[in-house]
């Protein structure tokens, strides 16, 4: 079966938290749960065949795409489905037409998710000092137009 990109609901905030906790557990539940009610949020999850084995939230600020979270399933990694993901995203914010870019960031010693970022487009563009737990953020960026 191949997995289906849809709006996250209520009932999908558990395996999410999940999956956040597979990886580098920022996010607590209330912050997912959150995000469902904000306006210029967008939370998706890919579904396979009535699981939840990814996820992903931006946000939508004047010109630009926020990347705020994006996670997928240990045992559904290294199957390519983050960048089916990600393609959704980008394919997302052209449709929409507004947006210039996609912004995110990432932590510097988290390379493997570096090198993904880089794989789908996005390039480094700079750092917030001592953003996660006195860890550098790289500030990357990808392109719409």
């Amino acid at each position: 079966m191949v997995p289906v990109i849809r709006k996250a609901t209520a009932g999908d905030l558990d395996a999410m938290h999940l999956i956040e906790g597979q990886g580098q557990a920022r996010w607590n539940r209330r912050q997912f749960e959150d995000e469902l009610r904000l306006a210029f949020s967008d939370v998706w999850v890919l579904d396979d065949g009535g699981q939840v084995v990814g996820f992903a939230v931006t946000w939508t600020v004047a010109d630009e795409i926020q990347l705020n979270n994006i996670g997928i399933r240990e045992d559904s990694r290294r199957r390519g489905l983050g960048a089916v993901l990600m393609d959704h995203i980008i394919a997302a914010a052209r449709r929409g037409g507004s947006a210039r870019a996609v912004f995110l960031e990432v932590s510097e010693q988290n390379e493997r998710a570096r090198l993904f970022y880089r794989s789908c487009g996005f390039i480094e563009r700079g750092r917030r000092k001592r953003y996660y737990d006195g860890i550098d953020a790289i500030l990357m960026e990808r392109e719409l137009g």
